[in-house]
């Protein structure tokens, strides 16, 4: 079902109309109507909005909304609590006004003067210089101001409600897409789509640029520094979240392979853990084969299955049997768990590749392959 124009530019009837009850929010009465029609909530309440750009968190059109909905405006600016915003009756109050620091120095200075030259008491200064009686007090105390006290962020009942599972999305998001994160407008429709929250566009915006993880509008995090150096890119994109999400993972297919669909044999279980590697677009087993080569002394030339075989306590046995097998998978999951251990840590895919490259400087075929001779000088 999609909505659109007539001809003659009027907009269309949506065919499932329900009624709106009485002091019900708009948004929860735009969720309604699109629920009923098969629309996703922010698909209508974007084209509620109108052109030029049709969303963005904005408040959808009265006339508009009326139309699609078959009822009379006035009728539903009435019924709908927020539709029109409601103008100040009352008086707004007047700003507070603030000093800066930097100029409190000499309005210190001013009142100081003032006391000592006219003798003016304290609710005199006050009103005079504009500032609280606390503050005329601190000068008389002292000629330097004191710090400014800092205060803790103010954080709304919008924040404290939606925060959490937009902390949810972004972490699913990221799993699903190599590390990405979503854009704002992509979280704000979720929560509307999914979750029927009722939030401002604004409100998530701000949420996202204030957490440590997030950078509003981009699809990934900050990237300086990255460009042509695709160990960094890796480190930043393959973050602290995509580990977690991986080891649960990991963890539970180890104690219930067969929920997922593995038979515990160490070809199914190595099968399954390079399609995840395959998912993460080949960024959660970076580093591995360089870690257990370091770890087993040799095997450049091998892939990191065989290599897990290889160091499996009791070594190498082919063809596997069900004992071999089963300690094969069990070594597998310890090297894992040791691996991402190691990439966990501060610059730990950096480290993992110089101890590779510092295993290959002592290799004699290492020395061979760089002499002159070999490069043909």
């Amino acid at each position: 079902m999609s909505t659109g124009e007539n001809d003659d530019g009027r907009l269309r009837l949506l065919p499932v109309r329900p009624r709106p009850k009485p002091g019900e929010s708009t948004d929860s009465y735009v969720r309604q109507l699109a629920r009923a029609n098969h629309l996703k909530p922010s698909y209508l309440r974007g084209y509620l909005v109108g052109p030029p750009d049709y969303g963005r968190g904005k408040r959808p059109r009265a006339d508009r909304l009326a139309a699609v909905a078959g009822r009379r405006q006035d009728a539903l600016e009435r019924a709908l609590s927020d539709l029109v915003r409601q103008k100040r009756t009352e008086p707004a109050k007047p700003k507070r006004s603030f000093t800066k620091t930097a100029d409190k120095p000499a309005l210190f200075a001013a009142i100081r003067e003032d006391a000592q030259a006219e003798r003016l008491p304290v609710s005199h200064l006050a009103r005079r210089h504009r500032v609280s009686h606390a503050t005329v007090r601190q000068a008389l105390k002292s000629p330097t101001p004191p710090p400014r006290k800092k205060r803790p962020p103010i954080v709304g009942p919008a924040k404290e409600r939606v925060g959490p599972t937009i902390d949810a999305i972004l972490d699913e998001y990221a799993t699903t897409h190599a590390g990405q994160l979503p854009t704002v407008r992509e979280v704000w429709e979720t929560l509307l789509d999914d979750h029927d929250a009722t939030v401002s566009y604004g409100t998530v915006h701000r949420y996202m640029s204030s957490h440590p993880r997030k950078n509003p509008d981009t699809l990934i995090g900050h990237s300086e520094g990255t460009t042509g150096n695709p160990l960094a890119a890796a480190q930043q994109t393959f973050h602290a979240a995509m580990f977690k999400h991986y080891r649960a993972l990991l963890t539970a297919i180890r104690h219930e392979p067969a929920r997922h669909g593995l038979d515990g044999s160490f070809a199914t279980t190595t099968a399954f853990v390079l399609g995840l590697d395959a998912g993460s677009s080949w960024n959660m087993l970076a580093g591995f084969q360089e870690w257990l080569v370091v770890r087993r002394g040799t095997g450049h030339d091998l892939t990191w299955p065989i290599l897990v075989r290889h160091l499996t306590p009791g070594g190498w046995v082919h063809p596997l049997t069900r004992q071999s097998g089963t300690a094969a998978v069990t070594a597998l999951h310890r090297f894992l768990g040791e691996f991402f251990d190691a990439r966990e840590q501060s610059d730990g895919l950096g480290r993992i590749f110089r101890d590779y490259q510092s295993w290959l400087t002592t290799q004699a075929w290492y020395q061979w392959t760089l002499s002159p001779i070999f490069l043909g000088s």
